[in-house]
């Protein structure tokens, strides 16, 4: 038996002695309303109590209980909708279902489909590492290691083989020897790079012989780190391990909005199964504090809720910009045609029908999850270059900030680059032709930087990159390497001449003491100064003070 369903059936017992105690809740209702039949709040929360039995009795094995409660929600809702006092005719017919849903917990519940009880959550697929090496013994001595690990691993001798193997299957990640019979590590990665989809492996590059690497020439051909022998085999697994993490998007966290406790444990059993951190808001007065805390990437709203529709919760978060492509899921047991209508109205991105299968959630959710983040990646980059935007930039400068006041030792650089000359380019030869120079700079760094580098467009001709656990001199000649080869590059004129193009950096060693309004201005002085000396240079700005204020603290 799998986890996952032993986790319903543990469930499943749970609710149906949880179930006697609210339908005892619901008889005590009816009574209320015998007496009282114009009583309309006691209408409203029956037609609540049967709405939560309708979407949990077939998920936990009652089928019956779902399709009595369904019965009883619609009763309740047609009398709301018309406005009508409940007749001793209808309170009668209410009192026979519930009769009904207690008399299926008097027999075992019945088995849930194959489909329902199936561990909805997939088998992730381990990592697959490719090793180029033509050393037999660290080939067999690495693919061993990472096979312990729990990844893929393959291995081939040559350049050639390797440029085969890539072709017919991609990789996750690659290591690869700087030196091969038939070429260089460095010519492979930059194959690698150029083919599609070749940004997304994760690549290390190894040095046989100690001092042969050049760090900046690895990060230069498009590898995400190096190592020197002696090997630290274990650090090398680590390094590989955090890329491919880094890679890897998280499922990401979702927000249920439900009262119910025994629909909210399914919920979360069901998507915690899938690697979903999930939180639960049972009281829709704490729904906006939840919401900024949490910061969900998906919303899954009940409709009925205490005191409040999840309709009018859905429309409070739309009036709120920065929530504008947030994904926004109602469970609801109506599948009339007014729900679609309502989810539409209220901003939502669909619904599903209680009870919902295990699989049909995950899907739904894991579908929902991913257009978003692919529309905020939209939003988030230049619609020219493919770079990050101004703001998006920022908040990614922010984030290095932040990781440099917990750990002061990690090394951060802030460059910009400015082009020089410009706007002589785009009078001369015309827009177009300047904005294929700005492309092929962004191209140039998305081809020489590392996966974990941040790159921008921080303005018309500036871009922006932030280099982590680089040191001064490293970053220094990184970017010096950068605008040496961008000054050979030949861009063409509309009647097909060449034309060259240099730009202006300025670099900016975050430390420790420096805020981020700082440490950007520093960034900015460099790369000013660079283009007062006489352009297309690099300008490393000058070790500062920390104002009196950041010194005392």
């Amino acid at each position: 038996m799998g986890a996952w369903q032993q986790a319903l059936r543990e469930l499943r017992s749970e609710y149906a002695a949880e179930s006697r105690p609210k339908l005892a809740y619901i008889v005590r209702l009816l009574e209320r309303m015998s007496e009282d039949a114009a009583d309309r709040p006691a209408l409203e929360d029956l037609q609540r109590r049967f709405h939560a039995m309708a979407g949990s009795g077939t998920t936990y094995g009652f089928p019956q209980v779902s399709a009595l409660s369904t019965e009883g929600e619609r009763t309740c809702a047609t009398l709301i909708r018309e406005a009508a006092t409940p007749t001793p005719a209808d309170l009668e017919r209410l009192r026979a279902l519930v009769a009904g849903i207690d008399a299926q917990f008097n027999t075992p519940p019945a088995e849930a489909p194959e489909e329902g009880l199936a561990d909805p959550s997939p088998v992730p697929r381990s990592p697959r590492i490719l090793v180029v090496d033509d050393d037999e013994t660290v080939r067999d001595s690495l693919t061993e290691r990472l096979r312990q690990a729990g990844m893929t691993a393959e291995s081939v001798a040559t350049k050639a083989e390797a440029v085969a193997f890539l072709e017919r299957r991609p990789a996750d990640g690659i290591i690869v020897d700087v030196t091969l019979p038939d070429g260089t590590g460095y010519e492979l990665v930059e194959h690698l790079r150029t083919l599609p989809g070749g940004e997304a492996p994760a690549v290390l590059m190894l040095s046989l012989r100690t001092g042969f690497l050049d760090k900046v020439e690895a990060i230069r051909c498009g590898a995400d780190g190096f190592f020197e022998r002696p090997m630290d085999w274990d650090a090398l697994l680590r390094r590989l391990q955090h890329l491919l993490e880094t890679v890897r998007a998280e499922p990401g966290r979702v927000l249920s909005v439900e009262d119910d406790p025994r629909q909210a444990s399914f919920l979360r059993a069901v998507l915690q199964s899938g690697g979903y951190e999930v939180r639960i808001c049972d009281e829709p007065r704490g729904f906006e504090a939840e919401l900024a805390s949490f910061r969900p990437d998906l919303i899954l709203m009940d409709v009925l809720l205490p005191g409040v529709s999840g309709y009018d919760l859905v429309r409070f978060v739309r009036q709120d910009e920065k929530y504008a492509t947030l994904p926004i899921l109602f469970l609801t047991t109506q599948a009339e045609a007014e729900a679609q209508i309502a989810t539409a109205r209220a901003g939502g991105d669909g619904h599903l029908i209680k009870p919902v299968l295990p699989g049909l959630l995950l899907s739904a959710v894991a579908a929902r999850i991913e257009r978003a983040r692919f529309l905020k990646t939209l939003v988030g980059r230049d619609g020219l270059t493919r770079l990050l935007t101004h703001t998006a930039f920022v908040e990614q400068a922010r984030a290095v900030l932040a990781r440099k006041k917990r750990d002061p030792e990690r090394s951060a650089a802030w460059v910009m680059f400015d082009l020089d000359h410009f706007k002589a380019v785009n009078d001369r030869y015309g827009h177009p032709v300047g904005d294929r120079v700005l492309t092929s700079l962004s191209a140039l760094l998305r081809r020489r930087l590392r996966q974990t580098d941040t790159m921008g467009r921080y303005g018309g001709e500036e871009f922006a990159v932030l280099l982590e656990d680089l040191e001064k001199d490293e970053a220094m000649r990184l970017v010096s390497r950068l605008l040496e080869e961008f000054r050979l590059a030949e861009h063409r004129a509309p009647d097909g001449s060449p034309f060259h193009v240099t730009f202006s950096a300025g670099l900016a060693m975050l430390d420790p003491w420096m805020d981020f309004d700082w440490w950007r201005r520093t960034a900015e002085d460099a790369v000013n100064a660079a283009k007062a000396q006489g352009r297309a240079r690099v300008v490393m700005a000058a070790p500062s003070n920390p104002p009196a204020a950041a010194a005392r603290g």
